[in-house]
């Protein structure tokens, strides 16, 4: 029932069910039950592959962004077409109702630039332009008047919406506005989630809980990560947890921050993890390491810190075999004479 060829990079989950949609670079739109049955409930085949998905506010309606800079916005339930855009010619890689009624979409682009729609007229009301790099996060705030847009150049850029107009806000204020989702990995507030080593690997994903206190990243390493918030200073205290084989694209909080959805690039699997408050935890079998049982004899959250500063990932990450090795190579083997030799 899982996604085929290509990467997994597209997740949401929904604002008010257990349930998540994921899509992918084999051109399917899916949907998954989180409830204990764990089971495929839709899937719908799409004209190209996707990198982006996003629920509006009412769960009502799903928008999904495409390889081929076009996107959708589908019946939730039915995942039938409402309607359909192409602005951009390069993938679309980010994509966001405003909160509240979701008057309005704001669809990221790898050509640098951030279209806002007005999703009752379906008509393209603004471009934020600026951007230097493609755009890898995208976030509201709660007024659905101001974009927050994370890129490839490690900008951190605000644009009012719906014009589009780039605004120069101090770090200090960005701390005092709300934000109806936090995705960003850029700014003080997560200065500490960037490893020692962030010159070789990147943080691809984060996502806060909705009362602003742990947030969740994913990394180039496989790592799935906990941080409490705000992560302020270099190299922040941290619990550590592995599961996929490859980068970890995205990561989501469900709607009650009860569980969460993690989904891996090349090994295309979604990963469900149980959140338990400190104090509350059960004692269970897991099949997954779970480091943060050993809180109270290793230190908590800074457990994995001194390990991971310790760790040369680069050498690790290119002298280890994929499997092991038997035999002789092939160019140090003894070659048997030809007839004419013998």
């Amino acid at each position: 029932q899982g996604h085929m060829e290509g990467e997994v990079w597209g997740l949401a989950t929904h604002p008010h069910l257990p349930i998540c949609a994921t899509v992918s670079d084999d051109k399917t739109l899916r949907i998954w039950d989180l409830s204990p049955s764990h089971c495929m409930l839709a899937v719908r085949k799409l004209k190209k592959g996707g990198r982006c998905c996003c629920f509006s506010p009412d769960g009502k309606a799903l928008a999904v962004g495409l390889n081929d800079g076009s996107f959708l916005i589908v019946n939730a339930d039915t995942l039938e077409d409402l309607v359909s855009f192409q602005h951009r010619k390069d993938v679309i890689s980010e994509i966001r109702f405003s909160p509240g009624a979701g008057k309005y979409l704001a669809v990221a682009s790898c050509d640098n630039f951030v279209d806002i729609y007005n999703v009752m007229s379906s008509k393209r009301v603004g471009i934020c332009k600026g951007a230097s790099s493609y755009i890898t996060h995208m976030d509201w705030d709660i007024r659905g008047k101001l974009l927050q847009v994370n890129t490839g150049a490690k900008e951190q850029l605000f644009f009012e919406a719906p014009r589009g107009k780039k605004q120069t806000i101090p770090s200090l204020e960005v701390e005092k506005i709300g934000w109806a989702s936090w995705t960003s990995v850029l700014g003080s507030c997560c200065e500490g989630i960037w490893p020692i080593i962030g010159e070789v690997t990147d943080v691809t994903a984060s996502c806060l809980t909705s009362d602003s206190k742990v947030l969740a990243t994913g990394d180039d390493f496989g790592f799935v990560k906990l941080f409490r918030y705000p992560a302020k200073g270099k190299f922040g205290k941290f619990k550590r947890y592995v599961a996929h084989s490859t980068h970890v694209t995205n990561v989501r909080w469900t709607y009650d921050d009860s569980l969460l959805v993690t989904v891996g690039g090349a090994d295309t699997s979604l990963m469900l993890w149980t959140y338990e408050m400190e104090g509350h935890r059960d004692s269970r079998q897991c099949d997954s390491e779970e480091s943060d049982l050993d809180s109270e004899e290793d230190g908590g959250y800074d457990s994995d810190v001194t390990r991971e500063n310790e760790m040369n990932y680069t050498i690790k990450a290119l002298s280890t075999n994929i499997r092991p090795m038997f035999g002789i190579k092939p160019h140090l083997q003894q070659k048997e004479p030809t007839l004419d030799e013998r």
